[in-house]
């Protein structure tokens, strides 16, 4: 991950913090125009954020190799001077167009990318809901950069500095501009992108710039409040799901139909294409914030401090990991990652009272205290650190076996009751 972003964290966390209170004050005031914030939902796009970080760290030296050999045998000599940085400022952000109108309309991308989509809300938190295989599918796209002459160290700044301008645009407090919506995309352009309306599907992929859609023809105006989601919407707050099931249901669909033809073309061609002999083209339906069923499920308020004090502790092993990775030898960088994805994943059993989360909680948090030992192997910290380890361990797992009787769902709620 970009120093830059990484800097950027605990602005973003507050940043969303504030902007939830605003949300809670408007609504309070009788903005219902407002979807709000849900703490389930904020907390999925949280794990996803720290599920992507992880997985974007854990590749990121092959992928620095791929884009240091393609400098290497670069086309032509930019250097790294400010008209350099000029042109990579616009190169970059056309390169994100094309990734990103691919990542709609390409079928095994989509199943990629869909899940930062997945939010029924709209708020800073759905800015850090990244997919966890994002960090391999843009490299095909991304290394033309320098291999048309981009220092690579110059593109990962670049890409940094892209991702932070995006992340203010997510959010419904912002509204029109003025003449900046000419050029740059704003959080009314981008707004309509994360719309399932029909007039607002595959609309709006700029990252910085508008103009790239103006130019193709993707861009459309923002002239009633979106419904926001995917058109196939995720009935789950568990992260390893959400980047998952996409996969799972192009797998199913690719089993059911009988061409070979078909069985290729289900994972390239748009997502409303279906085989005939699954039922041929869907067209995506009608929808309105009145009609839509927003994912709802019981935690006990025990379980939301559980994960809380559950995911502070994982963030601060992440920056750990990050900050020392150098030190530590793949493998077990590797059983770290795996590790940390699989603590959020079981979170969102949690979240959702699944039988088997509790007993994996249990096995991750002995995996835990294995790897801490693993890790310090050798160190004159070695007792200290195993000994508090299994301390904490123990204590959490005794925490979480008050969870392992399942509760029952929550009744779904209208549409538009308050969510904050």
């Amino acid at each position: 991950m970009s120093v830059l972003v990484y800097l950027a964290v605990p602005v973003f966390f507050a940043l969303i913090l504030l902007e939830a209170r605003r949300h809670r004050a408007l609504r309070a005031a009788g903005r219902r125009d407002l979807v709000g914030y849900e703490r389930r939902d904020t907390a999925a796009s949280l794990w996803m954020g720290v599920g992507n970080v992880a997985v974007a760290a854990a590749v990121q030296g092959a992928s620095v190799v791929v884009f240091f050999i393609a400098y290497e045998h670069r086309i032509f000599e930019i250097g790294t001077g400010a008209w350099a940085w000029v042109a990579l400022f616009f190169a970059e952000d056309l390169v994100y167009y094309a990734f990103h109108r691919c990542s709609h309309e390409v079928r095994f991308l989509w199943a990629a990318h869909e899940n930062h989509h997945s939010s029924q809300r709209y708020n800073l938190s759905t800015a850090l809901r990244q997919s966890w295989t994002t960090p391999l599918t843009t490299v095909p796209f991304y290394v033309w950069l320098p291999l048309l002459g981009f220092h690579p160290l110059m593109v990962q700044t670049q890409v940094a500095v892209s991702l932070l301008y995006q992340f203010w645009i997510h959010t419904e407090l912002v509204g029109r501009l003025g003449p900046l919506e000419r050029v740059f995309n704003t959080p009314s352009h981008h707004r309509v992108h994360h719309g399932i309306d029909p007039r607002y599907i595959d609309r709006n992929y700029g990252g910085i710039f508008i103009f790239w859609d103006r130019l193709f023809g993707t861009f459309r105006r923002e002239d009633r409040e979106p419904v926001y989601g995917t058109v196939e919407p995720l009935s789950s707050w568990n992260p390893a799901w959400a980047n998952v099931e996409h996969l799972v249901a192009l797998a199913r669909r690719a089993r059911q139909t009988r061409r070979l033809r078909d069985k290729l073309l289900v994972w390239v061609m748009p997502p409303e294409w279906r085989p005939a002999d699954l039922g041929g083209p869907v067209s995506v339906p009608e929808v309105s914030r009145e009609s839509q069923v927003k994912h709802r499920a019981s935690t006990p308020r025990g379980m939301n401090v559980y994960v809380t004090v559950g995911f502070v502790i994982t963030a601060a092993a992440l920056s750990a990991l990050l900050r020392w990775q150098s030190a530590i030898d793949l493998p077990a960088r590797a059983a770290a990652v795996v590790l940390l994805l699989s603590g959020l994943s079981v979170w969102g059993g949690l979240f959702e009272a699944r039988r088997w989360a509790v007993p994996l909680e249990w096995a991750r948090m002995a995996a835990s205290v294995a790897l801490a030992a693993w890790l310090v192997r050798g160190e004159a910290v070695f007792a200290p650190v195993v000994v508090a380890a299994a301390v904490a361990a123990l204590v959490l797992s005794l925490w979480a076996a008050r969870y392992r009787r399942p509760r029952p769902p929550l009744a779904e709620r209208p549409a538009g009751a308050p969510f904050v």
